[in-house]
């Protein structure tokens, strides 16, 4: 975070370390500081890149997000990464 905005490296990453253990959208939203378009846009970038996936866990419309196999490695790829920045 060189001029105090994170990264999308760093955003996803965020993302997929708050979902690791599967995570609502809005426990991403807060925890991950977020504005609601901000995270739309993420989700929908990550699902369509195959990094994150979306769990229907009953009748009622809930969801979970969570890594997928290729997610996880991308964060344990970026999370080295940006250890060598800082």
């Amino acid at each position: 975070m060189v001029n105090g905005r994170r990264s999308q490296i760093e955003i996803i990453t965020d993302i997929l370390v708050i979902s690791k253990e599967g995570a609502k959208k809005t426990d991403i939203l807060y925890k991950g500081n977020f504005s609601y378009k901000q995270l739309q846009e993420y989700l929908l970038y990550m699902k369509d890149k195959d990094i994150l996936e979306e769990i229907r866990v009953d009748g009622n419309g809930s969801r979970l997000y969570r890594p997928t196999e290729k997610g996880l490695i991308f964060l344990d790829d970026s999370k080295r990464l940006l250890e060598q920045l800082i």
